[in-house]
């Protein structure tokens, strides 16, 4: 029996067809990565525009006690929340234990009191976080959005210094 496969042509195939899967599925990881805002730390600027990420969420990067963390704005969550990775590099204390209900259940951290929180030039001191989710993206909630003037209009979200304009 003869062998008639031009095996080299086979592995051209191979290789091709792998490498342009390969920079299909870089493009679309890519793609995919939330669009995080970052504010200029000017000290005129009272607000801060962000635009949507191709997820459909506004992410923005801020700070918890001078440590930068990339937050996406969450209208539904209390408080502030970050992992605990995220805590212990921004060297918080340990808070007292606490137990928060999520949309994926019930998961055991800790409330710290007393943070100091900055998005741009926006400073909230005082303020709660809950420590405890899970990823690198920490969720902005209510504690620190009732601070400003939230604007969501088409595809971008303005936080504004109350009384600025």
């Amino acid at each position: 029996m003869r062998n008639d496969i031009p095996w080299g042509h086979v592995t051209a195939l191979v290789l091709s067809w792998l490498i342009i899967f390969g920079f299909a599925y870089l493009f679309f990881a890519n793609w995919q990565e939330p669009k995080i805002a970052v504010a200029q730390n000017n000290q005129q600027e009272t607000e801060i525009v962000i635009p949507r990420s191709r997820d459909g969420h506004y992410y923005v990067r801020g700070e918890v006690n001078g440590y930068p963390v990339d937050f996406m704005v969450d209208t539904g969550a209390s408080i502030i929340s970050i992992s605990h990775e995220v805590a212990r590099a921004a060297h918080l204390p340990r808070g007292r234990p606490a137990i928060f209900s999520t949309a994926a259940g019930n998961i055991m951290g800790e409330i710290v009191a007393d943070q100091d929180i900055k998005v741009g030039n926006i400073s909230a001191r005082g303020l709660t976080v809950s420590v405890g989710i899970q990823g690198r993206i920490g969720l902005l909630g209510q504690n620190f959005l009732r601070k400003v003037e939230v604007i969501q209009s088409g595809d971008k979200m303005v936080l504004r210094v109350n009384g600025s304009r």
